[in-house]
């Protein structure tokens, strides 16, 4: 017989069970008890490392630097900036997006499947035609306007270049990791107080109105939360910096793939674990920041690692079957869910 430990987290009773139960399966037969989790932590930074080497490699190339003295011939600093920046960035983010979206809405292509989180849930066409509705409404009235100051006001006072020479080995991975733990303050500390009786209601709820998220949903937000807790942290290290332009394309395409990623609900091998921020989702006051220092300095990971510690002990520390492990509980947390709200509705005793 197996034994359970409760938490209360978020006013839920959370039991954590030493087997992972049998859930109901997603439309079109989703192996559910048997989603694969073959990504580590560690294997989770392979986009980081591969995103820098492209800006490094790309940035040596003659052909690179041609472009670089064609472009700044052709448009001004400020063009560049608001231009440029918004086109790539915006390009990179639909891309991926719209193909994690294909993927939820045909479950093809079959093989990434077995990767899904939670496989028991599922965004429709209707679903995700007002999430996409919410994302273009925050890149028009809040990207835009974001990239006219940066481009006229903020680039030029902080002497962000667009021209040669563009940055080397050591300004390029600095400048990666500075940014990474100027994004990793703000966005804790904001998304920490957005979850606030005071705030939640007003600015962070409708972020959570998936439980379990899809890639697009990663801006579905309310205006003011997108401008100063998806925006204003990533550009805080690099304003403070004074970054070259291609940083700056680097470090917001590097942030936009790992949001898409956490947020799409498939933890791929060698990408950005998804398990970790969908645990967010589900537990409410969980997983604050993006790479966890913060977290386990205010203890606000500790429900999760205990969990994950539980689930690999019961597994001889395997951590792929652990993580599955702990995707069953969260199919069960579901479950029971959804037994309390018709209980709360119908009076279901």
């Amino acid at each position: 017989m197996s034994t359970t430990s409760t938490k209360t987290t978020a006013g839920v009773n959370m039991k954590l069970s030493q087997e992972p139960r049998a859930v109901k399966a997603w439309p079109g037969g989703i192996p559910n008890a048997q989603t694969v989790m073959e990504n580590t932590p560690g294997m989770a930074y392979t986009p980081v490392l591969i995103m820098q080497g492209l800006t490094i490699l790309i940035n040596k190339l003659p052909a690179t630097q041609r472009l670089y003295e064609r472009m700044n011939a052709t448009y001004s600093a400020e063009m560049i900036h608001i231009f440029g920046s918004l086109i790539i960035t915006t390009a990179v983010y639909w891309a991926l997006g719209l193909l994690f979206m294909f993927a939820d809405l045909t479950e093809r292509p079959k093989w990434l499947l077995k990767y899904k989180v939670q496989p028991w849930k599922r965004v429709g066409p209707k679903e995700y035609a007002k999430i996409c509705a919410i994302v273009l409404r925050n890149q028009i009235f809040v990207n835009i306007p974001l990239s006219v100051v940066m481009g006229k006001y903020i680039a030029p006072f902080r002497g962000m270049r667009t021209n040669l020479p563009l940055p080397g080995v050591l300004e390029t991975v600095g400048t990666w990791w500075f940014c990474l733990w100027c994004t990793e303050i703000g966005f804790f500390y904001v998304h920490r107080l957005f979850h606030s009786p005071r705030f939640y209601a007003t600015f962070h709820k409708k972020h959570h109105e998936y439980t379990a998220p899809v890639a697009l949903a990663s801006t579905y937000c309310t205006m003011t939360e997108h401008a100063l807790s998806n925006l204003m942290p990533v550009i805080l290290g690099l304003c403070i910096l004074g970054s070259h332009w291609s940083m700056i394309v680097m470090y917001f395409c590097d942030l936009e793939i790992g949001t898409l990623c956490t947020h799409s609900g498939y933890n791929i091998p060698y990408c950005h674990r998804a398990l970790t921020h969908d645990y967010h989702h589900y537990a409410f006051n969980e997983n604050f920041g993006p790479i966890g220092v913060l977290d386990a300095f205010y203890g606000t990971s500790n429900n999760f690692k205990r969990i994950m510690k539980e689930a690999q002990a019961r597994h001889n520390g395997d951590y792929d079957k652990a993580s599955q492990d702990v995707l069953a509980q969260l199919a069960q947390w579901e479950v029971e869910k959804e037994e309390r709200e018709k209980k709360a509705i119908y009076g279901e005793s």
